[in-house]
């Protein structure tokens, strides 16, 4: 199903490291695209894609279009990443994912946070993500985010 928020209000300040229970959520660069690839194919329900692999990522980690944030703990390992960014008018989020033992404490919060921040420092006024129909966690929490489910609409989708 799809999802979709309205970006008018103000954006939470947001620092360039953010830190929460001990963990520091901050922008991806190209350094943490195979980290990245690797956190994302270990959750099915991020419908990460085998053509989604390093190479990829770096590239557009390094564009001004795409926003991606990771939660680390102090010894590095990404335990919570969301991805997406700009496509015409709206923004996107495509992936987002949290380690099982982090859920509830924020994280993903935080991470939404930050990405949605960056869409509306961008000028985007609409953000739309999708939700598997059986994930009803994922709907509650964006439903939390301020998301709703669109009405009408039928995605479609190709590979190239």
């Amino acid at each position: 199903m799809t999802l979709s928020t309205s970006c008018i209000g103000t954006a939470p300040k947001l620092f360039p490291a953010e830190h929460i229970n001990g963990l520091s959520i901050k922008k991806a660069t190209p350094f943490h695209a195979r980290k990245i690839v690797d956190f994302f194919r270990r959750f099915e329900e991020t419908s990460f894609c085998d053509w989604q692999d390093e190479g990829l990522l770096k590239g557009l980690l390094g564009t001004e279009h795409t926003y991606c944030y990771v939660a680390e703990n102090q010894t590095g390992t990404i335990v919570g990443a969301v991805a997406g960014g700009l496509m015409g008018t709206r923004g996107t989020i495509n992936h987002m994912a949290v380690e099982p033992d982090y859920r509830q404490s924020r994280i993903g919060t935080s991470l939404a946070n930050s990405i949605l921040s960056d869409f509306r420092q961008h000028g985007i006024r609409r953000v739309f993500l999708f939700v598997e129909n059986d994930n009803t966690q994922a709907l509650s929490f964006w439903q939390k985010q301020g998301f709703l489910q669109t009405r009408g609409e039928i995605t479609c989708e190709v590979d190239l």
